[in-house]
């Protein structure tokens, strides 16, 4: 937190090694602290050399970083020195540079200056170590995000309604100030008012984000009108979706921190999944499991942190893992040298101890495998059952999958050529995801036979396809048993 590198600053640590994409924010902080503290304040980059700040830098001395350090060690001031481009100079196994910080900050120890290593890639020299504080400097919160949007809306005589601020401001949490400037920058271009609605485009930033790294996947959203039948977890989510908002913090409830959804294959898990991150506004990102597995030994855990910190810098936000059973089972220790082991072991600290706003979706087919510490609350807010659809629910189904070809086939009157009823009882036992396949078996059926699709091409579909339920009729009754007693039914 910025208080922290506050205090630093004021215990004359002689050396802090700072972690942060922030350079501007975090001279701000520091020259804050430094006029408090009757300190002078310089910075140093390979471009500029030293140069005083705050304002407009201008060409200076000591461009050689072995020469600035000579130059700190023979100065008499009480200066904090921000160093810019020192961090990534050391990180290139540059031993004598290291070792020249390391003397530098003995020496600037004697008169109180303090050197700030400014810092993108993290990983301190361990020669530093001894000496160095390291700190990471957390992103803007969202009452930084609000002051911000304040003071642009001012700026612009505009008229900033409470309510959007905070829905704005909570959306911008994991971007940096400028990174969320930006945004704001276009909102104003493309005739945004500063509302709700432009919650889009910070979406889209956040997007662009994770659109680079190979762990996470953006995931498009969808409306929960999508989702047919489930009535308990669409209730669950729309009471849960309050946990974002300034009223929960206000009374100290946490932010909501996950759900598993375990049920039959085919039976709504995974559209239920984009139907949350879209009932709540919120960007999905789809973990991706396989790619996180590296063979070089440490790397696919520190993929996994990677791909968790990312999920946090996003935030708030949706994170699924799809079929956790697959990724973070109790099984395969033996033939992975352990990596599987030590990955659920990451995920589940992570999961138990995360403060960001990221909320989990875990979906799963085999619960039997799965380990029982993943299940205990604490790291799930709930875990729901998705059975079998219900009569009602099947006709929920249908009708809106029946809804969505006769709008893409610009057929409205296939509504009325469907039997609704009959379509219900002869799919007994099948999913959701059975459902849809008739419904788009059935359009091709009556494309080939050059009719409109009625409910007949459908029925003969389903008849052709028996469904999971009697195929794999063990397995369903083995997990409906363990959900029993274990899981809510979604409804």
């Amino acid at each position: 937190m910025p208080a922290e590198f506050r205090e630093l600053l004021r215990a004359r640590f002689p050396l802090i090694w700072l972690n942060t994409a922030e350079e501007e924010r975090a001279i701000a902080i520091a020259c804050e602290a430094a006029a408090k503290q009757g300190d002078a304040v310089a910075a140093w980059s390979q471009t500029w050399g030293v140069h005083d700040v705050p304002g407009a830098p201008t060409a200076g001395s000591h461009a050689d970083p072995m020469a600035l350090l000579q130059h700190i060690r023979s100065s008499k001031r009480r200066v904090i020195w921000l160093l810019k481009d020192i961090g990534a100079l050391c990180n290139r196994n540059n031993l004598p540079l290291a070792r020249a910080l390391l003397d530098t900050a003995l020496a600037a120890r004697e008169n109180g200056s303090v050197l700030v290593c400014l810092s993108t890639m993290g990983g301190e020299p361990a020669l530093l170590r001894s000496i160095a504080a390291v700190h990471t400097l957390a992103l803007p919160t969202a009452s930084d995000h609000a002051s911000q949007l304040r003071d642009i809306t001012q700026q612009l005589k505009l008229t900033l309604r409470k309510e959007d601020a905070e829905r704005l401001s909570q959306a911008c949490l994991g971007l940096t100030l400028q990174q969320a400037e930006n945004i704001w920058a276009r909102v104003r271009a493309s005739g945004g008012q500063f509302t709700a609605r432009d919650i889009a485009q910070v979406i889209r930033e956040k997007e662009r984000i994770v659109r680079g790294t190979g762990y996470l996947k953006y995931i498009a959203p969808v409306s929960m009108k999508q989702v047919g039948g489930l009535g308990d977890l669409k209730g669950w989510v729309k009471r849960r979706g309050l946990g974002f908002s300034q009223a929960a913090r206000d009374i100290g409830l946490p932010f909501p921190r996950g759900v598993m959804l375990v049920g039959v294959q085919g039976c709504g898990k995974s559209l239920a999944a984009r139907a949350i991150a879209g009932a709540w506004r919120q960007p999905l990102l789809r973990m991706d499991v396989g790619a996180l597995m590296d063979g070089l030994v440490g790397s696919s855990e520190q993929n996994l942190r990677a791909a968790l910190h990312l999920a946090e810098r996003v935030a708030p936000c949706v994170l699924w893992i799809d079929e956790i059973e697959k990724g973070f089972s109790e099984g395969g220790a033996e033939s992975d040298g352990g990596t599987s082991q030590r990955m659920l072991g990451t995920i589940l600290t992570w999961m138990q101890e995360k403060t960001e706003p990221v909320f989990v979706v875990a979906t799963a087919n085999r619960v039997d495998i799965l380990p029982p510490e993943m299940m205990r609350k604490g790291r799930f807010d709930e875990i729901f059952f998705v059975d079998l659809p219900a009569p009602e629910q099947r006709a929920a189904i249908w009708a809106v999958h029946l809804s969505n070809r006769a709008r893409a086939a610009k057929d409205m009157a296939l509504l009325q050529r469907v039997d609704l009823e009959a379509l219900v009882s002869a799919s007994d036992g099948y999913s959701g995801a059975e459902i849809a396949a008739a419904v788009i078996e059935g359009a091709f059926e009556a494309l080939a036979a050059d009719q409109s699709l009625s409910g007949a091409h459908i029925l003969a579909a389903l008849s052709a396809s028996p469904p999971l339920s009697r195929t794999r009729a063990e397995d369903i009754a083995a997990i409906r048993g363990w959900a029993s007693e274990r899981a809510r039914i979604a409804g």
